[in-house]
């Protein structure tokens, strides 16, 4: 897919057996995949999600559906008291399922300080396990230390480390400043990146509905070159059990979306993704 490596993040699949989501992104044409550990997004977080004994059970899926990863999604609250702890077990998953880059959104504005504070604690430790903490612009209020590039690069500034960057997300900025140009906020935040996240949608009523590429309303066409001329990996991330209110807050559906339905998805993202390239 050209110059610019896209894989697949697992929030579509919130519900699903991860054997099952394997299968279904490598018959949909992708060979990465980033794991979705998302706070608050994606149901229960218990300790042993990052234990040694999952990061075996990943890679021997990995393995077993010839499939790589190069990210992971870790979003949660960095303002907590505990969250330096909470984040290195996160740290020392990556590192053992191979993933480079931990894509997460940080918390709220008015716990900033701790926020730097907890993240030049564990910079140093990222960088000895071979990771880059990518924050991420966030999508509802609970994570709105992160709203847009100023926000962002000042973060950066005031923590100033190799192992700290961004994960970009124009779908996010669409819930979270809705009168802001998220296509435009998202290539400004670009320079400084080393990942992203690319999701398309449609605003219905007040309320962000997640769609295959090409079918909702963001025209991505400027960003993806520029995406490509940095050569900055990027992860599909369309969590089809979502969707945001109008308060921007995500909202989970009872059930899990059916792996024929993800696969239509992910296919159709392909499709436009390729026409996008040439």
């Amino acid at each position: 897919m050209s110059m610019l490596e896209i894989g697949v993040n697992t929030a579509m699949f919130d519900g699903v057996d991860t054997d099952s989501a394997f299968r279904t992104i490598k018959k949909a044409g992708f060979k990465y995949i980033e794991l979705a550990y998302n706070q608050g997004y994606v149901g229960d977080m218990p300790p042993e999600l990052f234990s040694d004994e999952n990061a075996k059970h990943i890679n021997t899926l990995l393995e077993k559906h010839q499939l790589s990863t190069r990210s992971f999604g870790a979003t949660m609250n960095m303002g907590a008291s505990d969250a330096v702890e909470q984040f290195t077990r996160r740290i020392r998953f990556a590192h053992l399922i191979g993933a480079t880059w931990i894509n997460i959104c940080v918390g709220r504005m008015a716990d900033r300080q701790q926020i730097i504070t907890n993240l030049n604690k564990l910079a140093p430790i990222a960088s000895d396990n071979g990771c880059v903490i990518c924050l991420e612009n966030g999508g509802d209020p609970n994570y709105d230390v992160f709203r847009l590039v100023d926000d962002g690069f000042a973060l950066l500034d005031a923590i100033d480390h190799p192992a700290i960057s961004i994960n970009v997300d124009a779908g996010n900025i669409v819930s979270l400043c809705p009168d802001s140009d998220a296509i435009d906020e998202a290539i400004k935040m670009l320079p400084r990146a080393q990942h992203c996240h690319l999701k398309d949608l449609q605003v219905k009523d007040g309320e962000v509905y997640f769609t295959p590429m090409g079918n909702g309303q963001l025209n991505y066409a400027p960003m993806l070159k520029a995406l490509e001329a940095r050569k900055i990996p990027c992860s599909l991330e369309i969590p089809l059990r979502m969707h945001r209110q109008r308060d921007s807050y995500p909202i989970r559906d009872a059930v899990p979306v059916d792996v024929s339905r993800s696969l239509e998805v992910l296919i159709q993202s392909r499709e436009y993704l390729e026409k996008q390239f040439g």
